[in-house]
Protein backbone atom coordinates (compact mmCIF):
# COMPACT_ATOMS: atom_id res chain seq x y z
CA UNK A 1 0.00 0.00 0.00
CA UNK A 2 1.57 3.44 -0.94
CA UNK A 3 2.10 5.76 1.61
CA UNK A 4 -0.21 8.41 -0.57
CA UNK A 5 -3.09 5.78 -0.31
CA UNK A 6 -2.68 5.08 3.36
CA UNK A 7 -2.43 8.73 4.39
CA UNK A 8 -6.17 9.34 1.84
CA UNK A 9 -7.52 6.20 4.23
CA UNK A 10 -6.53 7.67 7.16
CA UNK A 11 -7.99 10.67 6.76
CA UNK A 12 -10.88 9.38 5.75
CA UNK A 13 -11.61 7.64 9.04
CA UNK A 14 -11.15 10.24 10.66
CA UNK A 15 -13.53 12.42 8.52
CA UNK A 16 -16.09 9.92 8.99
CA UNK A 17 -15.77 9.56 12.94
CA UNK A 18 -15.90 13.02 13.34
CA UNK A 19 -19.00 13.65 11.38
CA UNK A 20 -22.37 12.87 13.50
CA UNK A 21 -24.49 9.77 12.22
CA UNK A 22 -26.69 10.97 9.84
CA UNK A 23 -30.48 10.95 11.40
CA UNK A 24 -29.07 10.93 15.23
CA UNK A 25 -28.75 12.99 18.10
CA UNK A 26 -25.98 13.60 19.82
CA UNK A 27 -25.63 12.34 22.86
CA UNK A 28 -25.45 14.86 25.69
CA UNK A 29 -22.28 14.66 27.80
CA UNK A 30 -24.09 14.56 30.93
CA UNK A 31 -25.54 10.93 30.41
CA UNK A 32 -21.79 9.66 30.43
CA UNK A 33 -23.35 5.90 32.16
CA UNK A 34 -24.77 5.35 28.60
CA UNK A 35 -23.41 2.50 26.15
CA UNK A 36 -21.47 4.21 23.18
CA UNK A 37 -23.14 3.21 19.29
CA UNK A 38 -21.96 0.04 17.81
CA UNK A 39 -21.30 0.95 14.68
CA UNK A 40 -18.68 3.86 15.84
CA UNK A 41 -17.14 1.01 17.41
CA UNK A 42 -16.85 -0.71 14.09
CA UNK A 43 -16.37 1.65 12.10
CA UNK A 44 -12.75 2.14 14.29
CA UNK A 45 -12.30 -1.21 14.02
CA UNK A 46 -12.23 -1.00 10.55
CA UNK A 47 -10.06 2.14 10.20
CA UNK A 48 -7.80 0.06 12.51
CA UNK A 49 -7.40 -2.56 9.91
CA UNK A 50 -6.64 0.15 7.14
CA UNK A 51 -3.82 1.52 9.28
CA UNK A 52 -2.36 -1.99 9.92
CA UNK A 53 -2.77 -2.11 6.13
CA UNK A 54 -2.78 -6.35 6.62
CA UNK A 55 -4.82 -8.79 4.74
CA UNK A 56 -5.10 -10.67 8.68
CA UNK A 57 -6.45 -7.53 10.31
CA UNK A 58 -8.95 -7.53 7.52
CA UNK A 59 -9.62 -11.39 7.79
CA UNK A 60 -10.28 -10.75 11.67
CA UNK A 61 -12.27 -7.51 11.07
CA UNK A 62 -14.64 -9.50 8.25
CA UNK A 63 -15.12 -12.24 10.83
CA UNK A 64 -15.52 -10.66 13.66
CA UNK A 65 -18.55 -8.34 11.97
CA UNK A 66 -20.45 -10.56 9.44
CA UNK A 67 -23.64 -9.53 8.28
CA UNK A 68 -22.63 -5.66 8.60
CA UNK A 69 -22.46 -3.62 6.24
CA UNK A 70 -18.92 -2.40 6.22
CA UNK A 71 -18.02 -6.13 5.78
CA UNK A 72 -18.52 -5.24 1.76
CA UNK A 73 -15.84 -1.73 1.87
CA UNK A 74 -13.82 -4.25 3.80
CA UNK A 75 -13.51 -6.81 1.60
CA UNK A 76 -13.76 -4.52 -1.46
CA UNK A 77 -10.50 -2.86 0.00
CA UNK A 78 -8.33 -6.15 1.19
CA UNK A 79 -9.00 -7.50 -2.57
CA UNK A 80 -7.31 -3.90 -3.45
CA UNK A 81 -4.58 -4.76 -0.86
CA UNK A 82 -3.92 -8.76 -2.65
CA UNK A 83 -4.19 -6.93 -6.30
CA UNK A 84 -1.45 -3.93 -5.37
CA UNK A 85 1.32 -7.03 -3.78
CA UNK A 86 3.84 -7.66 -6.53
Amino acid sequence: MTIGLRVALVAACAIALAAPAQGRAPVPESNANRARDGDIAIQEELCAARKAGTIAAYDLFIARHRGHPLVETARAERERLISSRP
